[in-house]
């Protein structure tokens, strides 16, 4: 029987929260490493990152277009490691990170806490997605030794909030300038095509938007009530 996986005590089962849970066929040691050492987390998780990992020891990571800075609250070396977030698209979140000693290798679990009740729907989503991605990235280059740099690429803003649904993503609120404004997108519409490629989740969009030209005009394809509507817009940095 597996032990229970360990969970910060200072989240609840209750709040809003993504939590990762993956197996990777390295030493607890070396994947310590990869969480705590500036130069080996910069190879997967952001542009630069910057940790000192002591309590009290400064978080800084950038990738295109968003900078965030933080602080570290827990270090218990080889167990747990903990760190606010201050201020960026996170801001006044919790990231908890345990490792244990598994067949095979080490099981790490990631908790990232702090999402409010409203408006927080697409970061909780594009904060899941966002791990997914970046633990791709980590497991790559600790089992090959290559720096994968495919979470840390740039990506265009869609210049919206939204959610997936069953039937694929839905428009929650549109910025004022951006993709979404261009193309005459609506709070409720929802999206099936962008540049000429479907549509079916933001894991998709997120593909596309990596791929795209900033300042390159494309075609967005969406239903409106009973309708399928067209629109034409640019998407830009964040």
């Amino acid at each position: 029987m597996s032990r229970p996986r360990a969970r910060s005590p200072h989240i609840r089962p209750q709040d809003r929260h993504v939590e990762k849970v993956f197996t990777v066929s390295v030493p607890r040691a070396r994947v310590w490493e990869a969480f705590t050492d500036s130069h080996e987390r910069s190879q997967w998780e952001a542009a630069i990152y910057e940790i000192d990992p002591v309590p009290g020891g400064k978080v800084r990571w950038i990738l295109p277009g968003i900078e965030s800075h933080g602080v570290v609250e827990e270090v218990v070396p080889l167990e747990r490691l903990r760190h606010t977030e201050g201020d960026g698209p996170h801001q006044g979140s919790e990231i908890t990170v345990t490792f244990e000693d598994v067949a095979g290798g080490t099981r790490v679990t990631i908790t990232h806490a702090g999402f409010g009740d409203a408006g927080w729907d697409e970061w909780l989503e594009g904060t899941s997605l966002g791990w997914t991605q970046a633990i791709a990235d980590l497991v790559c280059y600790l089992t090959t030794g290559v720096p994968a740099r495919r979470f840390t690429s740039e990506m265009l803003s869609p210049g919206m909030t939204m959610t997936d649904t069953a039937a694929g993503i839905v428009v929650e609120q549109v910025q004022p300038e951006g993709l979404a404004a261009d193309a005459s997108l609506e709070r409720g519409d929802l999206l099936l095509a962008v540049g000429g490629v479907p549509i079916f989740s933001i894991s998709d969009l997120w593909v596309v938007l990596r791929r795209s030209d900033a300042g390159h005009e494309q075609t967005v394809e969406f239903v409106r009530g009973r309708r399928r509507l067209t629109g034409t817009g640019t998407a830009g940095s964040w």
